[in-house]
This record gives C-alpha cells, structure tokens and sequence, in this order.
C-alpha cells in the first residue's frame, strides 16, 4: 500500500533506515555523495514529518513494514516538486514503480503542477521512472577535479558582478536562448513556470554582462571539503574558459571540484577536460505534469 508518511509509521521507519537503503534520487547539493547515504534518522524524521509546507512523504507499507520511501521538496515556488530520496528496500525495487506512480497524483495534496527526478542514468530506477509516466527531458554529465590546477591567477572578467533579484528577466532569457526545446518545455516556457523549477539556490552566484544582456551566470556550492560549480552561457560565449578559470580560483582550497554540465554544452565539456576534469557521473533528468484538481466556477450568493 502507498500513502502518506504518519507519525505512525516512525518506527517501522527507523526499522527501514537501519537497513541502509539505497537513494536512487540525486539532489543537485549532493552529487558526490555516495548512493547509500549515512544521515542521521532524526535528519530524514525532520524533513519528512515536520517541514509539511515545503515537504512531504510517501511510504510503501506491506505488512506492517515499510519497504520504500519517497520524500518530495518543493522548489523555488509551490507549482514545482524534486523527488529528493527515492530509498527502497533491497530486493524490493518494484516498490519503486508504486511509488513514482503515486507521486504523480499527487497534485491536489501537495499543490504541485510538476515533479522532478534526478537519478543515475544507469541505475534501473531511469527506467522504472519512464514505466510511472516520467519524462526523460535531459541528460547532465558531473565533471570531477582531483588535482589541484596549476595556473596563472585569471584575468579580471568585465562586467562580472553578483547576481541580485532585479536579474530574474534576465536571466530567464539567457536560459531561453541556450536551453534546447525540451528542457525549456519540461522546466518553463514563462519566467513563473522557470522561477518556480529552480533548485536550492546556491551559496555565490555571479553574472556577466555584455552590452546591456546577461550573457553568463555561473553558480558556486560548498559542500564540506568539497565545491561544485555550474555555467550558464549565451551560445558561442568567448569567455566561457575565462569563467571556468574564474571559478577554480574561488574553490582552490576546495577537494574535489565538482561541476555539473548539461549534456548540450559541448564548449564547456571540452574546456573542462582541458583543465584536468574527468567524467565521474551521468545523470538522467526526469519531469512529470501532476493530477491537479481545476477548480471550476460557481455562483455563490452575493452578501451585503
């Protein structure tokens, strides 16, 4: 049976938890974490059951025993959803088809018109994400740096600046003009749809501007010992090795430097393993339009 996670079920949970289970979902802030994650129960409780506004859970329970979780994040706005642990019981995945299922109903619960779902792309959990109605939208490649990269200090980029809120317009035209079709479809076609789809901001973000036009954003994550990065460019952007050389710089006390690029930017791939980055991922990026209630008009009587 799948339903809502209750304060009930807290210890057939911790039962399940103890058993170390694997999570097929890949949160952007954690991709270099290990698939079977070690967190506290008391952290994934937290999430699960308290945070209620921005969070919510779905459990797979048979006899008495839970079998599978699935904890959902709402993104920058209430129309959008991330799938951020997707745990199963080992030799129970076909759990995992139940649950992706309900998730897709569940729009009128959580208020919800898209989900999102990033897993590995060789894990079995892509495919059973097509078979509950899951769209395969994009493919992202993490690009790992061990060594420490020797070079020059970069030169000072023009126009580079911190991004602020008045850049939202912006920016939604740069993401137009360098995202393929499909993915612009499956994380907005208007600037709401966009906002709203957006991850967990991160901890600097930065902007180029070129005549006026944003013509590159780049975002910097700290994860513990480590640092992350990710770049967005206007098509054919001549400075896309002068930003890459930018962010190296501000996490060179950082190891290892992840950075997460969309399989279409080519450019940057190449630039990337120029300066000694490996492939040490592919991911597979899902998206499913939820069952929202339409709320039809009525007549109601008029009060004085």
């Amino acid at each position: 049976m799948i339903r809502s996670l209750q304060l009930t079920d807290v210890p057939a949970l911790l039962l399940f938890l103890g058993k170390a289970p694997r999570n097929e979902a890949r949160a952007r802030d954690r991709l270099g974490a290990k698939g079977i994650e070690r967190l506290a129960a008391a952290s994934i409780l937290k999430g699960c059951l308290i945070s209620a506004d921005k969070q919510h859970s779905f459990v797979c329970v048979s006899g008495g025993f839970v079998q599978g979780l699935a904890c959902l994040r709402r993104g920058q706005g209430p129309s959008a959803w991330f799938v951020e642990r997707l745990m199963l019981e080992p030799e129970r995945e076909e759990s995992c088809i139940d649950l992706l299922e309900r998730v897709g109903y569940a729009g009128d619960k959580i208020k919800a018109e898209r989900v999102f779902l990033r897993v590995d792309s060789s894990s079995p959990a892509a495919d059973m994400a097509k078979q509950a109605g899951f769209n395969h939208y994009l493919t992202e490649l993490l690009y790992r740096l061990d060594e420490v990269h020797q070079s020059a200090p970069p030169d000072p980029l023009p126009a580079l600046r911190p991004k602020t809120g008045a850049d939202e317009h912006a920016l939604f035209r740069l993401f137009s003009a360098s995202a393929p079709l499909q993915v612009r479809s499956a994380e907005g076609m208007t600037l709401q749809e966009w906002t709203h789809s957006r991850d967990r901001d991160a901890h600097r973000e930065m902007v180029q501007e070129n005549t006026g036009e944003i013509s590159a954003w780049l975002r910097i994550r700290y994860s513990g010992a480590s640092g992350q990065f990710e770049i967005v460019a206007a098509p054919g952007s001549g400075d896309l090795a002068s930003l890459a050389d930018y962010a190296l710089t501000a996490l060179k006390t950082r190891r290892p430097v992840y950075c997460l690029v969309p399989e279409y930017q080519q450019q940057l791939r190449r630039i990337l393993e120029d300066r000694g980055f490996y492939q040490a991922g592919s991911y597979s990026c899902f998206s499913k339009q939820l069952a929202v209630r339409v709320h039809e008009p009525q007549l109601v009587p008029l009060r004085a």
